[in-house]
């Protein structure tokens, strides 16, 4: 009996199925508890064959029914395994993906042949067990309406493609991204990170916002604030447009642009509204939050003041100490700022009270350009709080090579104030960081009031420069000739730049 149930294809085909297996589970690790499931099946299977063989009498019921038993499990562990070789395997290497409920269901119609195959080759009645079945899939139709709405809904769903999983929808007061669409329910995974289980007629039946789709990966967001009225509306759209423009956080989409609008006029301030799209909805709330950051110190580098509740303050003898003091140590901040940049080392003390009175408090949030290769600008940042990453940038390309990390007491940007050359480096604030910057006009009228300070910060530049070239090996430290060209040049650039 042994030899007519396990036959010479039996001896090899359980061996050559099991080293598939194992194959299929080291080089797909989602596959693994299906291979697992189907390794089970065969062992379970190639047990009942020798079960039949050792105990079973030919033509025997009991024979039968292990005989069938047997080859049925084997059936189904070869679907399972013809599922992870084609769907997990085969498909993605040729680029093509197919819906998780498309493979249940050709899944499904493969159990269901491979079933009927078996019992038609063990010698089973079909067309009995098919007016059984009728009968019996009647009764389960009646009793699981709602199962099989739920499935038909599944169904729909994955035709329609009304949305797929990674797009983001709002349905009765949850919103978030799809994760998966299944025969009964859809994952939705909200902004807070919770996992929400929808029953799929649930979502037939009621009106789904697509709020995002991942085929087109943008999503329209807002973000609200109110700026008093003593401030232009043009200088406000414009303060924070060029800061979402230029320099847009992650996340945030560069076509189409983000915009700046106003939305209303109240009582006491204009409410504005900054619209943009995201290119990634899986993180919405983090994104808001860096783009207000964004507007935040934009407004606050131009000096315009977010409009707050209007409240009575009453200030006693203390407070106006403590804001006297503050004042004081401000003004102390500044000028120690101004002491530590060598080009200010001829001014007296006056003038650079003078100069710290003209500062500018200029914040930068973290991942925020401070100053950008080749650019044009005429002032000078000087930095007291934070951290500020110097990146030398080569074409187009975007590759860049940090060269040095600018900490409190350092300063850039003193060849844009003093001769308006364009940026020779990129800075981009690795931290939040709180600077002063000192403009052409602030300085100039130091210089109006004693222009022999302008030869003396020239031999200083040209110094630094000839030391800078020295190093490089460009120029020999004896070159004296050179430090006087040097010198005229830059003293020529600074007059004719502050006009002296």
């Amino acid at each position: 009996m042994l030899s007519n149930t396990i036959s010479p294809f039996m001896a090899w085909f359980y061996p050559a199925f099991l080293a598939l297996i194992s194959l299929i589970y080291y080089l797909d690790r989602s596959s693994r508890k299906r291979m697992g499931a189907a390794a089970l099946l065969a062992l379970c299977s190639f047990a009942g064959l020798l079960v039949v063989g050792a105990f079973g009498s030919p033509g025997g019921g009991f024979s039968r029914m292990g005989l069938l038993l047997s080859r049925l499990l084997a059936a189904i562990a070869a679907v399972n395994v013809a599922g992870a070789l084609s769907f997990s395997l085969l498909l993605p290497k040729l680029g093509a993906r197919i819906p998780r409920l498309m493979e249940d269901l050709i899944l499904a119609a493969a159990y269901v042949a491979a079933g009927l195959a078996v019992s038609s080759a063990s010698g089973a009645n079909l067309s009995g067990l098919m007016a059984t079945s009728a009968l019996v899939t009647a009764v389960v139709a009646i009793s699981l309406q709602d199962t099989l709405g739920n499935i038909l809904g599944g169904m729909v769903l994955h035709l329609e493609n009304s949305f797929v999983p990674g797009d983001r929808i709002r349905i009765d007061g949850n919103e978030g991204v799809v994760r998966e669409i299944r025969w009964r329910q859809t994952t939705l995974e909200t902004l807070d990170g919770d996992l929400v289980i929808i029953p799929n007629i649930i979502l037939m039946k009621s009106t789904v916002v697509v709020v995002g789709s991942a085929a087109g990966n943008k999503s329209f967001r807002t973000a609200l604030f109110n700026v008093y009225y003593d401030r232009a509306p043009g200088e406000v759209i414009r303060a924070v447009e060029r800061a979402l423009k230029d320099d847009p956080p992650e996340c945030v989409a560069v076509d189409p642009p983000p915009a700046c609008v106003i939305r209303d006029f109240r009582e006491s301030c204009v409410s504005y509204e900054a619209r943009y799209w995201l290119t990634d909805l899986s993180m919405p709330g983090t994104t808001d939050s860096k783009v207000r950051s964004r507007i935040y110190y934009a407004l606050s580098r131009e000096g315009i003041k977010l409009s707050i509740p209007s409240r009575s303050i009453m200030v006693t003898e203390g407070a106006r100490d403590a804001v006297e003091k503050g004042r004081k140590e401000e003004m102390d901040r500044r000028i120690r700022a101004l002491k530590g940049i060598y080009v200010f080392g001829v001014l007296s003390d006056a003038e650079r009270e003078v100069l710290a009175g003209r500062l500018i408090p200029t914040p930068f949030a973290a991942g925020e350009v401070i100053t950008r290769q080749g650019a044009v600008a005429d002032w000078l940042y000087m930095i007291y709080e934070g951290n500020a990453e110097v990146r030398v940038h080569s074409g187009h390309s975007g590759a860049y090579r940090a060269v040095k990390t600018l900490g409190p007491g350092d300063f850039l940007g003193e060849m844009g104030l003093l001769t308006g050359e364009p940026r020779s480096a990129t800075a981009v604030a690795v931290s939040d960081v709180r600077c002063y910057r000192l403009d052409r006009e602030g300085f100039g009228e130091v210089l109006s009031s004693r222009p022999e300070i302008a030869e003396a910060i020239a031999l200083m530049l040209a110094k630094r420069r000839m030391e800078l070239e020295e190093a490089k090996g460009a120029m020999a430290s004896s070159d004296s000739g050179g430090l006087k060209n040097e010198q005229q040049n830059l003293f020529s650039k600074i007059k004719t730049f502050f006009n002296l």
